[in-house]
């Protein structure tokens, strides 16, 4: 998991972009260079074991690899499932082999579980450790080149677009920004388009690439098996302050949902909902280190499951006490596979931070009126945004 950081130096050429319609490898693994020490051993077995499910899949026909990658993504919880299956034929095997002096199955299951807790959720800090600027994970080898490209793969499913708010619009490597993601839907599947290197985003920007990019995700995606290895796999972080200010202290580049799971309990189809009039933390991180604030919107996300608002009153009640959020929700065939519509991703200009309004050491807390000011200006540029390219939905902002 670990070994795949790899900084560009400076003055060298950005690797040969892939096209997403070829094949789906990516190009011959690069040295890591300065790689922080290997995660636990059992974290590296966890994510190798879905990588080998990957690959196995990637061999499938292009159409059905698509499909069953979105359904894997949108039944992001139960991915824990396949290794657990493949642990468990593992167990069998061995216990046919040795027949009864082979342990029992429950003893296995809790020393791994065991061995688990302690070294990876309570000893590693991986999640609230984000990567030096120009570094990024990738593939050793061919199992996880082949896992990746079969992940990569669910950009065809809908199929993504990436639309710019301005047909010149450009956004320079030596700057910083801080993309806040709308809306947050089931899953935020636009934040997708930052995570994977060769997906539209990083073909039209390159930072991905180019080892910018971090996302933030909320504390207890770090708290689940599989899904913890999958999300550091792919750069992600906690979401808390103290982490933010380093991913930005570092030099690199943030994007956040910044709905979160409210956000995602009030998921309606045909409607575009956000809540943001009291989320002013991504704006404070952005003046915090003068990066600038770029809109992003996913025209279509609220669309790709259909949602019931039975016991919702309940339901936001435990989200506001607990953080946990329950939404209730179906795709196709009852399944957590999305509908499969369109998705246009529409980025906005950029919105600067005056230098003078950049704390003088950055990191420091700024003025509350001036995160006042770039939080309406934001708002505003969001709402002229989705009014261009919402190809006539209305939205609304909590």
């Amino acid at each position: 998991l670990a070994r795949g950081y790899a900084p560009r130096q400076e003055g060298q050429a950005l690797p040969q972009l892939e096209s997403m319609s070829h094949s789906p490898h990516l190009p011959p693994k690069q040295h890591a260079l300065n790689a922080p020490p290997l995660p636990p051993f059992v974290s590296r077995i966890t994510l190798f074991s879905m990588s080998c499910i990957c690959a196995i899949f990637s061999f499938l026909p292009s159409r059905l690899q698509s499909v069953l990658s979105a359904f894997m993504v949108g039944g992001l919880f139960g991915l824990m499932i396949p290794p657990l299956l493949l642990l468990h034929a593992a167990l069998v095997g061995a216990s046919w082999y040795f027949e009864s002096s082979y342990p029992g199955h429950a003893m296995v299951y809790g020393t791994i579980c065991i061995i688990y807790v302690v070294s990876v959720l309570l000893l590693d800090k991986a999640p609230t450790t984000p990567l030096q600027d120009k570094m990024r994970r990738q593939p050793q080898n061919f199992i996880e080149r082949r896992s990746l490209g079969f992940w990569k793969t669910h950009f065809e499913y809908f199929p993504f677009s990436l639309v710019k708010g301005k047909k010149d619009m450009k956004l320079e490597k030596d700057k910083q920004y801080v993309f806040a993601v709308h809306p947050h839907g089931i899953h935020c599947w636009a934040l997708n388009m930052m995570a994977f290197p060769d997906s539209p985003f990083d073909a039209e920007f390159g930072l991905v690439t180019e080892g910018k990019m971090t996302g933030l995700a909320a504390t207890v995606i770090f708290q689940i098996p599989v899904v913890r290895e999958l999300f550091l796999s792919m750069g992600y972080v906690d979401a808390s302050r103290s982490v933010a200010n380093k991913v930005l202290a570092n030099g690199r580049n943030l994007y956040v949902c910044t709905g979160g799971e409210e956000e995602s309990m009030r998921t309606v189809q045909g409607r575009d909902v956000v809540v943001l009039k009291k989320r002013k933390g991504f704006v404070r991180l952005a003046v915090s280190h003068g990066a600038s604030l770029v809109p992003v919107f996913g025209v279509g996300i609220s669309d790709l499951y259909t949602t019931y608002s039975f016991g919702l009153g309940f339901r936001m009640w435990l989200q506001k006490s607990t953080g946990i959020a329950l939404p209730i929700f179906h795709g196709r065939c009852l399944t957590p596979l999305p509908y499969k519509k369109p998705l246009r991703v529409l980025f906005g200009e950029p919105i600067p931070i005056s230098p003078e309004h950049v704390p003088k050491i950055k990191g420091d807390l700024p003025d509350p009126s001036t995160v006042d000011h770039y939080h309406r200006m934001y708002i505003e540029a969001l709402k002229d945004l989705h009014k261009r390219e919402g190809q006539g939905r209305c939205l609304e902002v909590l």
